[in-house]
């Protein structure tokens, strides 16, 4: 039988292979006593075997430890694990696979947005992970990751621009770059490049509570409740009791949450749990004699209104997908909401009233806002702009077509404008780049491209999932003790090698 050879984006090794084909890539590799469809379980065992590492940010020597073969041994006693120099050969063939399929994809996208995140696994060393956002041909968001690099200490703005622009021309992307979606990194707000830079929104957000919870009095009241929960965290014998008080008075049980990070939506489930559970644990430190872990009066109610301060940041956000990635022109009516809830706040909480106009700093003026003209280009929310915003977004609009097509006359831009303003809304919950694909191509030609170059700029440098939930500071851990080695090309088919793609 004459070799089954892969097509250019199929694997050596691909499944769809019959059984007997010959594998050039594996000669001589197993027990000659493997016919050809059980070489070919084999393969496909092994992948998903290294599938299940990657995306659980495992290191590859994880086949020679002793507990997981026993494991594996439980469920197939017959099974022979792959051993780390084949596991090692199986990685870097998929990681060779998923770029080249990547480079693909990547050479027919139009218009191309980057993310990037700086971060850290110990504090001498600094790494820059930066991925890309496109509307694919039938409307949809495609997200990828395109390199994670070590920064060997050098996080100036220049070093960080100069590794950039390495991660486009590697990829051939640069010509196609028009906005790099940034976390943290505020050495890059004043530097000029081709690319517009942009601050990921829930980075904004931690920055401001941070910013807002550096006031001595508040920093002082969250160290206190730090103390009182690590009290019980520390002494078995202290939350035993705790529990036991509580079933007495058949009390819901809840884990109470010690956080010494920066994300706001944790605090505030630290507070939470702790204000819900204070009055029984009184009567724990009653007994046990730590009357200085008691809050007083004041403190008492400068931790309610923190909760109720960051109560409409929850709200807000709560607006957005849960997982993935948001554009950012759901940003504008979200950051309405937030500012229109923390205004009503502001009348008996003073902790709200910092927060608003902190808020108000970062953010800007939501009537009249840098964002304007991107969500109104968004079919879901172009009619809750107000007045001033509207007639912002019309004329910046106006004056970016036509700079970019001098043919199209200022009346017939002003027509185009008010039609699409007449035509009907769509829902919330749907797809704003698929509309602009199909049914804006069709009413608004000349906006379709302006909009969809706009619309697939995301409000994050980091998925949803990371961004608002604790599972964001469970995978920064995990990544944190990655082999340098490994991490490039781990990170890399984490985010690419998935069902999703």
């Amino acid at each position: 039988m004459s070799p089954v050879r892969a097509g250019p984006c199929q694997a050596p090794w691909a499944e769809a292979r019959p059984p007997g084909a010959h594998l050039p890539e594996y000669p001589a590799r197993y027990p000659s006593g493997l016919d050809g469809s059980q070489e070919i379980e084999l393969l496909t065992t092994k992948r998903h075997l290294l599938k299940m590492i990657v995306s659980t940010l495992q290191p590859l020597e994880i086949t020679e430890d002793d507990n997981f073969k026993d494991f594996v041994k439980a469920l197939n006693p017959t099974f022979r694990i792959p051993s780390k120099p084949e596991i090692r050969s199986q990685f870097l063939r998929v990681y060779n696979e998923k770029k080249r399929e990547l480079q693909s994809i990547l050479d027919f996208a139009d218009d191309i947005v980057l993310t990037c995140e700086l971060w850290s696994s110990r504090p001498e060393d600094s790494y820059l992970t930066v991925g890309c956002h496109f509307v694919d041909t039938f409307g949809n968001l495609k997200s990828y990751v395109l390199k994670t690099t070590g920064l060997l200490g050098d996080t100036s703005a220049a070093n960080i621009q100069n590794q950039l622009t390495a991660v486009m021309e590697v990829w051939g992307v640069k010509e196609k770059v028009h906005s790099v979606i940034r976390a943290g990194m505020p050495q890059l707000k004043k530097v000029k490049a081709k690319w517009t830079h942009m601050p990921c929104f829930a980075d904004t957000l931690n920055v401001v509570f941070n910013d807002l919870m550096s006031d001595d009095e508040l920093s002082s009241v969250l160290r206190k409740c730090q103390n009182i929960i690590g009290f019980f965290k520390n002494d078995s014998e202290a939350e035993r009791k705790l529990r036991e008080i509580q079933n007495q008075l058949k009390m819901e049980q809840e884990e109470l949450i010690m956080y010494t990070g920066d994300r706001w939506f944790l605090w505030l489930d630290m507070l939470q749990r702790l204000i819900q559970q204070y009055n029984v644990m009184v009567m724990v430190f009653d007994k046990r004699g730590k009357t200085d872990l008691i809050l007083n009066e004041n403190e008492k109610m400068k931790i309610k209104k923190i909760i109720s301060a960051l109560g409409p940041l929850r709200n807000a956000t709560s607006m957005m997908k849960r997982d993935g990635f948001e554009i950012i022109s759901a940003m504008l009516p979200l950051l309405m909401r937030l500012m229109e809830d923390l205004g009503k706040e502001t009348r008996n909480n003073d902790v709200a009233q910092k927060l608003w106009s902190k808020c108000n700093q970062e953010f800007g003026d939501v009537n009249n806002h840098v964002l304007a003209p991107i969500t109104f280009l968004d079919p879901r929310f172009k009619n809750e702009l107000g007045d001033q915003n509207q007639k912002q977004a019309m004329d910046k609009i106006k004056k970016e077509l036509t700079e970019g097509s001098a043919s199209c006359p200022a009346a017939k831009l002003s027509d185009l404008l008010h039609r699409y303003m007449a035509y009907e809304s769509i829902s919330e919950g749907a797809n704003p780049l698929s509309w602009w694909r199909l049914t804006g191509k069709e009413h608004f030609g000349e906006l379709s491209k302006l909009a969809l170059k706009k619309l697939e700029v995301v409000s994050t440098a980091v998925p949803l999932e990371r961004a608002f939930s604790s599972a964001g500071d469970h995978f920064c851990s995990q990544r944190s003790s990655i082999d340098p080695e490994n991490l490039d090309m781990i990170l890399f088919l984490k985010s690419n090698w998935s069902s999703k793609h």
